[in-house]
C-alpha cells in the first residue's frame, strides 16, 4: 500500500484515484476528516480531543488551551512546532519521546528544513498554515530520520492564539516497520 494523505476536504470520500504519493499537491475534494478517518488509535485520541477543544471554543484551539495532563497517554507520541514566517519552516519546541526512539534523532529545537528530505513535509504543514484545516498522512517513509526503516502516519493539527491564524502544529505520529522488500 503506497502512502496516502488526507486534509479536511479529501478524508472521507471514496478515492477515485490511488492514495496520494506525497508528491506534488495532494487531492482535494470536499468532505471533512472525522475521527473515524484516522486509522490509529492514539491519533484517532488526539483528533477528537483536538475537535472537542474546537467545538468548545469556537475557533482553533490555542497552545494554552491544551493542558499536557488531560492527554498524558498521547504526550510520547506528539510534537508542537512553531510556525516560521508564516509557514517557510517550522521549529519544533517540544517533541514526544516515541517520536525521538522512533526516529532516532531528537527533533526539539530542530525546524523541519534541517533535515533532507523534508521538502513535502513542509508542503504539507505550509497548507495547513494557510487553509487552518488539520491533515492526516499514513505509510509515509521517514526519509528524514536517522533510522530509516520506519513508516509513519501523522496527523497534524492547527494551533492559533487568535482563534484564526496558526501560529504553531500539533502533530501526533506513530511509527509502523517498513515491510520487508521495501
Amino acid at each position: 500500500m503506497g502512502p496516502a494523505f488526507k486534509s479536511m476536504k479529501d478524508a472521507l470520500r471514496p478515492r477515485k484515484n490511488p492514495p496520494h504519493s506525497g508528491v506534488g499537491e495532494p487531492p482535494q475534494d470536499d468532505a471533512p476528516l472525522q475521527s473515524a478517518s484516522v486509522e490509529h488509535p492514539v491519533l484517532e485520541a488526539l483528533y477528537r480531543f483536538w475537535s472537542g477543544k474546537k467545538s468548545a471554543l469556537g475557533a482553533l484551539p490555542s497552545r494554552k488551551d491544551i493542558s499536557p495532563s488531560e492527554i498524558k497517554k498521547l504526550l510520547p507520541h506528539i510534537a508542537i512546532a512553531d510556525v516560521i514566517d508564516g509557514g517557510a519552516d517550522f521549529c519544533f519546541r517540544v517533541c514526544g519521546t516515541m517520536i525521538t526512539e522512533g526516529a532516532g534523532v531528537e527533533l526539539t529545537g530542530k525546524s523541519w528544513s534541517s533535515f533532507e528530505g523534508t521538502d513535502r513535509i513542509i508542503a504539507r504543514s505550509r497548507q495547513l498554515v494557510e487553509t487552518a484545516e488539520p491533515y492526516y498522512a499514513t505509510n509515509q517513509r521517514a526519509h528524514w530520520a536517522p533510522k530509516d526503516f520506519q513508516h509513519y502516519s501523522v496527523l497534524a493539527l492547527p494551533l492559533a492564539r487568535d482563534g484564526k491564524t496558526v501560529d504553531m502544529v500539533l502533530y501526533g505520529l506513530v511509527y509502523q516497520p517498513m515491510e520487508r522488500g521495501e
